[in-house]
């Protein structure tokens, strides 16, 4: 499933691009169907993207990998930039401590 792709004239981020391509290159995207996307509401090469991400983010490898790239990205924006989702990567995650 590496060399699947996106149509071309689908445009955006994932237009032309192979599910490798989207995995090593696009951390955001990533996380966002990994914490996001609900298997249940996919359908179509979305679905299979969903499984793909899912199934390599099973590898501690490729989760590590993932990982860092999560952190070096998150590092390119501002605080009010970072979705809410990626959070977690820009160690700033704020959490409230209960006494």
């Amino acid at each position: 499933m590496d060399s699947q792709k996106f149509p071309k004239d689908f445009g955006g981020d994932l237009g032309g691009r192979t599910f490798l391509e989207i995995l090593n290159n696009l951390p955001k995207i990533v996380e966002f169907v990994d914490s996001l996307w609900v298997e249940e509401k996919t359908s179509g090469i979305f679905k299979q993207f969903y499984e793909y991400v899912k199934t390599q983010l099973r590898n501690p490898l490729v989760k590590s990998e993932h990982r860092t790239r999560a952190r070096e990205f998150v590092k390119t924006l501002s605080d009010n930039e970072i979705p809410s989702y990626m959070r977690k990567y820009s160690g700033k995650n704020k959490q409230v401590k209960c006494l």
